[in-house]
C-alpha cells in the first residue's frame, strides 16, 4: 500500500469516527438533564416498523399520531373541507398568505416549501374524546337510519360500518392527536404545560388549498420527524417477542403493553421502560 492510499484510508476512518462520535454526543446532549415531556404509551401509539424480522437482531417501534376528524357541516355556512393546520398557524409559521385568495393566489400559496417547525401532539384528552362522541354520534345516526328501514341493505351496511368504527376508536385507535403547531418550544411550552399529555416533537409543514363549494381555503398539512425509528433496547426487546403481532382482523388478541417514553433535550424520543399489560387492559 503507498503512501496516498495508506492516508486515504486513515482519512475515511477518522471521518467515520467522526461523524459516529458527533452522534452519539448528541444522543448523550438529548438525555442530560429533565425530559421535555414524559408520556406512557400503548400499541396504541407505538406501532411496530414493518421491517421487523427475525433475523434482524435490531427492533424499533414508530410514533402513531393521527389529525383530529374534519369539522362536521352544522348549517349553510359551515366548512365541512377543512385543511388540517388553519390559515392563521400557516402565517405564525412564516407562510406568505394572499390578502386575497383566488384560484392563482391559490396556486401560488400551494407552490411554497414546506417548513420545519413544532408539532404539539395532545393524548387521550379532549381531542380523543371528540373523536369518541363523533364515532358515537354516527352510530346514533345509523341506527335511527336503519330502524326507519328495516330490510334496506345500504342501511345496514352503514350500521354495521358505524358499529366497527366506534369499536375500533375505544380499543385500537390511537389516542395521540395534533393539537397545535409552532416555531418556539418556549412559547408551546407555556401554553401546553403538562408533559405527560402534551408531546412536542420536530416535524415539517407543507402547504394546501382545498376548493369545496367554489371557495378556496387556504392551510397545511404536518408529517413528524425522528419519531418513525424509537429504538427498543436489547433487555425490553424480549418482552415485545414473547408474543407474536398480529393481523388486524386479530387485533384483539393483539399483544398489550405499555412503554414510558421521554423526549429529551432535542425532543428526540428513546424508550426508558416498556411492560406487557395486564389481560383485558
Amino acid at each position: 500500500m503507498n503512501w496516498t492510499r495508506t492516508h486515504a484510508l486513515l482519512g475515511g476512518v477518522s471521518l467515520i469516527l467522526l461523524v459516529n462520535a458527533v452522534a452519539l454526543g448528541g444522543v448523550a446532549w438529548n438525555r442530560t438533564g429533565t425530559p421535555d415531556s414524559q408520556s406512557h404509551l400503548s400499541q396504541r401509539e407505538l406501532a411496530h416498523n414493518s421491517t421487523w424480522h427475525n433475523e434482524n437482531s435490531g427492533l424499533s417501534l414508530r410514533l402513531n399520531w393521527r389529525f383530529p376528524s374534519e369539522v362536521e357541516s352544522a348549517g349553510p355556512h359551515s366548512r365541512a373541507w377543512e385543511p388540517r393546520i388553519t390559515a392563521k398557524q400557516m402565517a405564525g409559521l412564516g407562510f406568505r398568505m394572499p390578502a386575497q385568495v383566488d384560484d392563482d393566489s391559490a396556486r401560488q400559496f400551494d407552490r411554497q416549501q414546506s417548513r420545519a417547525a413544532l408539532l404539539v401532539l395532545e393524548l387521550d384528552g379532549p381531542l380523543y374524546q371528540r373523536e369518541l362522541q363523533l364515532a358515537r354520534k354516527r352510530l346514533d345516526a345509523a341506527q335511527q337510519a336503519a330502524a326507519a328501514a328495516p330490510g334496506n341493505p345500504k342501511r345496514a351496511y352503514e350500521l354495521k360500518d358505524s358499529q366497527n368504527a366506534l369499536r375500533s376508536e375505544e380499543k385500537f385507535a390511537t389516542r395521540l392527536l395534533l393539537k397545535d403547531v409552532g416555531l418556539d418550544l418556549q412559547a408551546l411550552r407555556q401554553r401546553y404545560p403538562d408533559r405527560q399529555r402534551y408531546l412536542i416533537v420536530h416535524g415539517r409543514v407543507r402547504p394546501i388549498s382545498l376548493f369545496h363549494e367554489h371557495i378556496w381555503t387556504l392551510g397545511g398539512t404536518a408529517s413528524a420527524l425522528g419519531v418513525d425509528s424509537i429504538n427498543v433496547p436489547h433487555r425490553w426487546r424480549q418482552v415485545l417477542e414473547e408474543e407474536s403481532w398480529q393481523a388486524d382482523e386479530e387485533r384483539e388478541r393483539m399483544q398489550r403493553f405499555n412503554a414510558q417514553i421521554a423526549f429529551g433535550q432535542r425532543l428526540e424520543p428513546w424508550i426508558e421502560r416498556i411492560e406487557v399489560a395486564p389481560s383485558g387492559s
